[in-house]
């Protein structure tokens, strides 16, 4: 089919016109950015940032522990018997040597009379072979008896000793258990447990009482094995006790000298200064030791270090935005939350807090107030 001129010249016109159009679409300037546009910067608080500070940073090593006293003993009983009285219970105050209980002595006291007449038998044999074996002595001088009737009489003597000796030592024996009869407090103390009452029978080594002395208490905490190098004696320990609201400060008495297999650490005894009655023995306690002070050193706040397989960083607020900065540290505060900056960053240094979800690349501002520093 044939088309007519006229409708051939618009079909020409559309065709020209569509292409115009595709290219005036296609070769569109890209427009400019505008404010609009842009990124918008973070806006921080004073409290999202901290500089790199000089100061002095304590090297700690936060440790946690029990309270335990140095003398602390489970009295037990000497001899078998019936318990007769039981003077105290726990909680109550003891003076050394004080009373706490006795067991029914009588059988005891039997014994030590049986004791007692035996050893007077036998004092009385020994004084009757004596006085034998000197007069034998004499008749034998005279030769009024024979060698062998004087030796008998000298093997009488030995004997009669050896029985006297026998029975002083039985004597001892009877004495000593009528006095372990009566139980009394090995030192100063407080009754922590009481296992019996008058009228149980208890066998020897059967638990009686529990004796603490409040007065010895120290703070025993497990270090790591791979820190034990780090601790010596008088080092100063702070911490505080469950319970109670003041700080309490030691010093490192004494290290165990093998390590735990099962949780691999080393336990440490720390001596309280600051001994009071109401302290007890179990409390659990959460402190440091100090173990050395870096004086006027670059310092950040703990939270501002961060870690990451193994290396440390901080992001750092530089031309309005966070530049991450990989850092060396030294000492290590736990106390105050401090933690030493040894390279990487310069003092005066802004860098992020902990508390702000960015990265690295964001782009920040500054506080008007931290602007003008």
């Amino acid at each position: 089919m044939k088309l007519r001129p006229r409708t051939l010249l618009i079909a020409v016109l559309a065709f020209i016109g569509a292409g115009v159009l595709i290219a005036a679409i296609t070769h569109r300037p890209t427009p400019s950015p505008g404010p609009e546009n842009k990124i918008a910067a973070v806006e921080l608080a004073s409290e999202d940032i901290v500089r790199v500070e000089q100061g002095d940073v304590t090297h700690t090593l936060a440790i946690t522990g029990t309270l335990q006293a140095e003398q602390q003993t489970t009295i037990t009983a000497q001899v078998e018997g019936q318990v007769a009285s039981v003077n105290v219970r726990p909680g109550q105050h003891v003076r050394r040597g004080q009373i706490l209980a006795r067991l029914n002595a009588d059988d005891l006291a039997r014994q030590l009379a049986v004791a007692q007449a035996q050893l007077a038998k036998s004092r009385d044999l020994l004084a009757y072979n004596r006085k034998l074996s000197e007069r034998n002595q004499d008749l034998l001088k005279q030769n009024f008896i024979s060698k062998n009737a004087f030796d008998t009489t000298q093997n009488q003597l030995q004997s009669a000793i050896a029985d006297t000796r026998s029975a002083e030592a039985q004597l001892g024996l009877a004495q000593q258990a009528l006095a372990k009869a009566v139980i009394a407090a090995p030192f100063d103390g407080m009754v922590a447990d009481r296992f019996v009452d008058p009228g149980q029978h208890v066998g020897i080594n059967g638990k009686l009482l529990t004796v603490v002395d409040l007065n010895s208490l120290e703070l025993v905490a497990n270090v790591p094995a791979r820190r034990i190098g780090e601790i010596a004696p008088e080092q100063q320990v702070r911490f505080v006790i469950d319970g109670f609201p003041a700080q309490y400060i030691g010093h490192v008495a004494r290290i165990n000298p093998s390590v735990n297999d099962a949780s691999k650490a080393v336990p440490v005894y720390i001596r309280i200064d600051q001994q009071q009655d109401t302290l007890r023995s179990g409390l659990f306690a959460q402190g440091a030791i100090e173990i050395a002070t870096h004086a006027g050193v670059p310092n950040l706040p703990l939270p501002a270090v961060h870690d990451e397989n193994g290396e440390q960083f901080v992001l750092a607020i530089e031309s309005g935005k966070l530049v991450r900065r990989v850092v060396t540290t030294g000492a290590r505060d736990e106390r105050r939350a401090r933690i030493e900056i040894t390279g990487g960053i310069k003092p005066g240094a802004v860098v992020l807090a902990s508390n702000v979800q960015l990265t690295a690349g964001a782009q920040v501002k500054l506080p008007a107030a931290q602007q003008s520093k």
